[in-house]
């Protein structure tokens, strides 16, 4: 019996996609919906103007240093490790590592956090020196608040690690839109009371659900989140050891739109806001497109670089490169002809009016150019740590970092606010030609297959 297009369809996209990232990407789109939603409700409820470019604000630096000791670190390490526990000395010895890493990035982010609420008047000369008294008053005030979230988010990344791990991709991908939808609730039940805040309340709503979720999830495992911290085991060496080179290029991003929101609180009211809406609208391409085929292809190239089958990595990487191109490509596209439609749509109304809709629009017309180059960046990354490599990979980011601020401080004054997402296509597109050259430089150094057959390699 013949089967049918959709049952051929569907094995066709599991040829390139593990059901975990079919299921991830669902849930990613469905939390950017929610994002928009968000969007727009604080679009009506503030416009663009002082309050929002404050509350935006108040998330960088906070965001910035729960990504630099938190997240990119565990990103890399956490799951191979845990696994080759689990494996070579039973559930229990992995279960002890992952409770003292939960426990570190806990205690980590509690103590920086503690310092950041301290500091918060500092850190307005550093992420929005533009700002004027009354605007920084606002700011610093919300910046205590988001320390807070931190802290939550800490104990929920070292869970969610532990959930890929288990599989439990359900709990890990719904804390996401639950964190969206906290935001949501508090604005709508607080705005009319406290302003401004009801979305920073909404905020501290939204990071408990999301570390609420994963414990849900957690709760159906074997794993325990009891505090532990045994920091002189060879498994939590091993952990600090990978974790140095990841947590070296993790800055690069969240640095970047520091560096944007500190331009852009020089130029005309708003801006902030402009650019942080622009880019929520931008990233949903590169995060379904570009990141979902980078982790599902990332398991294949560690198999086949593992296996020394040269020619199946590098038709692997190409394939996956031109089909991301050709897709990205055409979002890009969609992003520059639709995007006033769907901002308007979106976001428009309340205080958010055509005015607001044109000049995000324009924005987000010269953000799309950067789509298919940080799209491909992924997967070229990912290519890159398959050869177990990384240093060469940091640094082709944080040249295309300093092409990005450069460019942008060149712009602005004959620019404005559009130089600072044309600046981020160029950044992207040079550092996209250097991961070109150093996985080209990786393949070629890559060892011959052995003689014999090859060992097949079992791909999650």
């Amino acid at each position: 019996m013949p089967r049918s297009p959709v049952a051929a369809a569907w094995d066709l996209l599991h040829r390139f996609v593990p059901r975990g990232a079919v299921l991830l990407s669902t849930l990613t789109f469905v939390g950017y919906f929610l994002g928009l939603v968000r969007e727009r409700i604080l679009s009506q409820s503030f416009g663009i103007g002082d309050e929002l470019d404050a509350f935006k604000a108040a998330f960088l630096i906070p965001e910035l240093l729960f990504s630099v000791i938190v997240a990119s670190g565990l990103a890399a390490p956490f799951i191979p490790i845990f696994m080759a526990l689990k494996r070579d000395e039973g559930e229990p010895a992995a279960h002890a590592f992952g409770r003292s890493v939960l426990t570190l990035a806990v205690l980590a982010m509690g103590v920086v956090s503690l310092v950041l609420f301290i500091i918060a008047p500092i850190t307005a000369d550093i992420a929005a020196p533009g700002f004027g008294p009354e605007k920084r008053a606002l700011y610093i005030d919300l910046f205590r608040v988001m320390c807070f979230t931190q802290v939550l988010f800490a104990g929920s990344m070292a869970l969610g690690e532990v959930l890929v791990a288990e599989r439990r991709f359900l709990f890990y991908g719904l804390a996401p839109l639950l964190y969206n939808l906290g935001i949501v609730i508090g604005t709508v039940l607080l705005v009319d009371v406290i302003g401004i805040f009801a979305p920073a309340v909404g905020a501290m709503l939204g990071a408990s659900m999301h570390l609420g979720i994963r414990l849900i999830g957690i709760s159906r495992t074997t794993f325990r989140p009891w505090p532990r911290l045994h920091l002189r085991t060879p498994a939590i060496r091993e952990f600090f050891r990978l974790l140095l080179p990841k947590t070296g290029g993790g800055p690069i991003d969240p640095l970047t739109f520091i560096f944007f929101t500190n331009l852009a609180s020089t130029m005309a009211v708003g801006s902030v806001t402009v650019i942080d809406q622009a880019r929520n609208f931008q990233s949903l391409p590169v995060s379904l497109i570009g990141v979902t085929f980078a982790l599902a292809t990332f398991p294949t190239l560690a198999a086949r670089y593992a296996a020394r089958d040269r020619s199946g990595f590098t038709a692997l990487v190409v394939r996956n490169s031109l089909v991301i191109a050709f897709l990205t490509v055409g979002a890009a596209a969609g992003l520059i002809i639709l995007g006033p439609f769907g901002i308007d749509l979106l976001l428009g109304g309340g205080a958010f009016g055509p005015d607001d809709v044109v000049r995000l629009a324009q924005v987000l017309a010269v953000f799309a150019l950067s789509v298919p180059f940080e799209s491909l960046g992924h997967v070229l990354s990912r290519a890159i740590y398959a050869t177990h490599h990384t240093l060469w990979q940091v640094g082709a980011t944080v040249v295309g970092f300093a092409v990005t601020v450069v460019t942008a401080l060149a712009l602005a004054p004959s620019l404005g606010v559009l130089a600072i997402p044309l600046a981020f296509a160029l950044g992207s597109a040079v550092r996209c030609v250097l991961l070109v050259a150093v996985l080209v430089w990786r393949i070629r150094r890559m060892p011959d297959a052995p003689d014999g057959p090859l060992e097949s390699a079992s791909v999650a």
